[in-house]
């Protein structure tokens, strides 16, 4: 199996060499290792050529800055590879991370291959790998019956367990990348992942889960992932249409999609909310503009919240606008 990863990059030179560290180490499989510097202004961009000079699986796009979301594109067309691998420029992986995953992707004849990750803080300390599918086995193979998976492709408020969306823990061919509804860049910032990867999984027949940390997410207070802004809500809406479209094109049954929907509004847009280092009075703000959001009214209005005590308090206090209480409690 030959397979390309690719390296989004952008002014991380304080973690780029450890990442390269960590793909120039990965087996013979590894043909390309593709790494896009997206207009970066530090450093990353010479540490780039220094690493490309010691392997020749190497290659280095430069472009102007366009945002993480154009730049996975610019990489997966510039693959040569059947296979594609992602690995953001500030995590690193097992140097048998994409060996292991080929294997079980050929042994077993699925469509896509994912693994664990574990969350590192910049002190270098490693949570437990994080466990997503309550499988105690090494690797375990889903099969879609009916039209699905017996286990969700996203996080849901009802179901623990799910397969996550996240790119950079899969091993997937570049035809279905290319290939599925959302490679057509949506505009998304916030979720991306689950914009790009879900279609691919609904698409898919076999996926191969792989147990063990074989990828290493650095935990930054800085990052994407820890931001909020009032985006964040039209990438909701535009994740919800997606997931609806590709559900009908890929005849793939979704079985309570405003069940979903809640879900990633909590994810996105809420909880974004809550650790931001936004006032008291400016995160009321900001949950009365989630709340006066007309489709958001129409779906807490049209839905019995069935979950935990928590996330129940928190969907009654948004639904009757009690913002104030929100911003305080939450």
């Amino acid at each position: 199996m030959d397979i390309s990863v690719i390296v989004p990059v952008y002014n991380v030179e304080k973690y780029l060499p450890k990442c390269l560290d960590s793909l120039c180490a990965q087996a013979d499989c590894v043909k390309e290792i593709i790494l896009v510097n997206d207009g970066s202004t530090d450093n990353s961009d010479s540490i780039c050529r220094k690493y490309a000079e010691k392997d020749s699986r190497i290659r280095i796009i430069e472009q102007e800055n366009r945002g993480l979301s154009a730049t996975v594109r610019v990489g997966v067309n510039a693959a040569s590879c059947e296979y594609i691998g992602f690995v953001d420029s500030d995590d690193y992986v097992e140097p048998d991370m994409y060996k292991i995953m080929s294997e079980k992707m050929l042994e077993t004849g699925a469509d896509v291959a994912i693994c664990n990750h574990d969350t590192v803080d910049e002190k270098g300390v490693h949570s437990k790998p994080i466990e997503y599918m309550g499988h105690d086995k090494q690797f375990y193979v889903f099969v879609k019956n009916d039209g699905k998976f017996d286990c969700p492709i996203f996080p849901t408020l009802k179901k623990k367990d799910f397969i996550p969306a996240y790119r950079v823990t899969k091993l997937m061919k570049k035809e279905s990348i290319v290939n599925n509804i959302a490679f057509e860049d949506r505009g998304v910032r916030h979720g991306e992942d689950v914009a790009l990867v879900v279609p691919i999984l609904f698409a898919s027949q076999k996926i191969v889960y792989v147990r063990g940390g074989f990828y290493h997410y650095l935990q930054r207070s800085d990052s994407i992932v820890h931001t909020y802004n009032r985006g964040n809500l039209n990438d909701w809406r535009k994740i919800s249409e997606i997931l609806r479209q590709a559900s009908k094109k890929y005849n793939y049954v979704i079985d309570d999609m405003d069940d979903v929907s809640l879900a990633w509004l909590l994810s996105l847009c809420l909880f974004k909310i809550r650790i931001s280092s936004l006032s008291k009075k400016e995160k009321k703000e900001e949950y009365k503009f989630i709340g006066e959001d007309d489709e958001v009214k129409k779906l807490l209005a049209k839905v019995k919240i069935k979950t935990n005590f928590k996330h129940k308090v928190v969907f009654t206090l948004l639904k009757h606008r009690m913002y104030g209480l929100l911003a305080l409690i939450y």
